[in-house]
C-alpha cells in the first residue's frame, strides 16, 4: 500500500500540514523537524518530491561534426566521462548531439520547450557564429578544450602552453637542441597555442629554429596517420633533428610506429614527446614521455559551471588545469 502523507504523520504525531512544508521544503519550518520528517519518510519509502532545481534538467554534449565521435576518441572520451559523472550528481540528464554550425534548429527548438537546459560545448573545431546564436537565445553553455578570443565566454582548458614548455625543458636537460614538431591542424585553439609555445620557447632559448623542423598538417584531429606519414617524408628528406615534439599522443604513436618500420631506434636516435597522455601511450613500445592532462577534471569541471550558469547568469569564467610530466621511455640522451 502507497504511503501517504498523512500516514507519516500519523506516526510522528504531527500534523499533515508539517509533512507538507518539511518534504516540499516551504513555509516555516524548523531545520531539525524537516529533517525529522524526511527521515521518516524515507523509513516508511515514501517517494520523495523532485527539487526542481536540480531535477530533470537536460543537458546537452554537443560537437561538431568534424569530430565525429566522442565515445572513440582518446581525449574526450575521458572527458565526457568527468561530465557524465558530475551532471549525475546534480541528477542531470545527459544527451549526445552532432551540432550544425552556425545553426541548430533542432536545439533551439528543444530550449523553447523547456527540454533543453544547458550545454557542454566540446572542441576546437567551434565557430564564433554558433557561439553568438546561443549568447542571442540565452542558453546556458560551456567550451571544452576552446576558448575565443573575440567573445567572453565561460570555458575549461588544459595549460596548453605550461605543457609544452615542460616537455621541451625536459628535451633541453637531456642535451637536445635540435627538436622538430609534428601536429595540426593550427585551426584548432589548443594545438595552435602548443605549436605557437614551441617556436617561442626555442626562440627564448636562442636556438635557431629551421623551418624544415615543423611539419604541419591541416586534416581534422590528432591522427597516427599524420605521424606515420610526418617520420616518412623527414626520413625521405634527411632529418635534421634529434627529438620531436608531436602535439599530441596519437601522433607520437604514429612517429614511433614509422621509427620501428624505418629502423631509427627510439630514443637513441630519436627521442619523442606527445601532449594528453592518453591511455595507449603507456602500452606502445617505448611508452611515449607526456604531459598528463586532468581530462576526467575538465569534464567535472565544466559539468560545475554549467550547472551553476543554468541557476543563475554570472560573470564569464576560464578555467585553466594544469599538466604533469610524464617520462617513459621514448625520450633519452642523444646516442645512448
Amino acid at each position: 500500500m502507497k504511503v501517504t502523507m498523512k500516514d507519516i504523520a500519523e506516526a510522528l504525531d504531527v500534523s499533515i500540514t508539517t509533512v507538507s512544508r518539511a518534504l516540499n521544503n516551504q513555509g516555516r519550518i524548523g531545520e531539525s523537524t524537516r529533517k525529522m520528517v524526511i527521515a521518516k519518510a524515507l523509513e516508511m519509502g515514501y517517494e520523495l518530491p523532485k527539487d526542481p532545481k536540480t531535477e530533470g534538467k537536460m543537458v546537452g554534449i554537443v560537437f561538431d561534426k568534424r569530430l565525429q565521435s566522442l565515445a572513440t576518441d582518446p581525449f574526450y572520451s575521458i572527458v565526457m566521462m568527468g561530465v557524465e559523472k558530475k551532471c549525475k550528481e546534480y541528477n542531470s540528464q545527459v544527451f549526445f548531439h552532432t551540432i550544425d554550425q552556425p545553426t541548430d534548429n533542432r536545439l533551439w527548438s528543444l530550449y523553447a520547450q523547456d527540454r533543453l537546459h544547458g550545454l557542454i560545448v566540446v572542441g576546437g573545431d567551434i565557430r564564433n557564429g554558433f557561439v553568438s546564436a546561443l549568447q542571442e537565445r540565452k542558453i546556458p553553455f560551456v567550451l571544452v578544450d576552446n576558448c575565443l578570443d573575440s567573445v567572453d565566454v565561460d570555458s575549461v582548458v588544459t595549460d596548453n602552453a605550461g605543457g609544452v614548455r615542460k616537455l621541451l625543458n625536459h628535451l633541453f636537460e637531456l642535451g637536445h637542441t635540435r627538436i622538430g614538431f609534428v601536429g595540426g591542424p593550427l585551426s584548432h585553439p589548443s594545438l595552435a597555442e602548443r605549436y605557437e609555445t614551441y617556436c617561442l620557447t626555442l626562440d627564448q632559448h636562442g636556438i635557431e629554429r629551421k623551418d624544415e623542423w615543423s611539419w604541419i598538417h591541416s586534416e581534422p584531429g590528432p591522427s597516427v596517420e599524420k605521424g606515420y606519414e610526418a617520420i616518412l617524408t623527414w626520413y625521405e628528406q634527411g632529418l635534421d633533428v634529434t627529438a620531436l615534439l608531436t602535439d599530441n599522443d596519437s601522433t607520437a604513436i604514429g612517429v614511433l610506429r614509422g621509427c620501428t618500420e624505418l629502423g631509427i631506434h627510439v630514443p637513441r636516435d630519436l627521442s619523442i614527446v606527445g601532449f594528453d597522455n592518453i591511455p595507449l601511450a603507456e602500452h606502445v613500445s617505448p611508452g611515449i614521455t607526456s604531459v598528463h592532462i586532468h581530462k576526467m577534471a575538465m569534464g567535472e569541471w565544466a559539468a560545475k559551471r554549467l550547472h551553476e550558469l543554468m541557476e543563475k547568469d554570472d560573470i564569464p569564467i576560464k578555467v585553466v588545469l594544469s599538466t604533469e610530466l610524464v617520462v617513459r621511455g621514448s625520450s633519452g640522451p642523444i646516442g645512448i
